[in-house]
């Protein structure tokens, strides 16, 4: 039986991949709606989802997980890892509870973040 192969544009991909995280998101909201204890409550409803999938600017509160996580790792682990390294990076995925691929950005910029006071 012979397969078909689908040829994608890049203006194609490019909408796919925003859908795609808006629908993640909205699925993941889901899922906690509905009592899942493996789940974030990302504090979504449908407006938000559309604004994602229409490419509009990520909410601060569906990456909130993400920037807490780097935060606290920056407490627990900046005397080891004063920067953000390959060792350091291993040992966060496999800590973190959600998509770390996806929040990888949002967990390293809130490592590094260093608040002035």
């Amino acid at each position: 039986m012979a397969t078909k192969t689908t040829t994608y544009t890049a203006a194609q991909d490019s909408t796919w991949e925003r859908i795609k995280a808006a629908l993640a998101n909205d699925w993941e909201q889901t899922k906690a709606d509905f009592g899942s204890d493996s789940a974030r409550d990302m504090n979504q409803d449908v407006d938000d989802t559309i604004k994602q999938a229409m490419g509009a600017d990520d909410a601060f509160e569906n990456r909130e997980q993400a920037f807490r996580f780097g935060y606290t790792a920056q407490e627990s682990y900046r005397s080891d890892h004063p920067d953000w390294d390959d060792d350091l990076d291993a040992r966060l995925r496999g800590e973190y509870a959600g998509d770390y691929d996806a929040d990888r950005p949002y967990i390293r910029h809130a490592y590094e973040f260093r608040p002035t006071l």
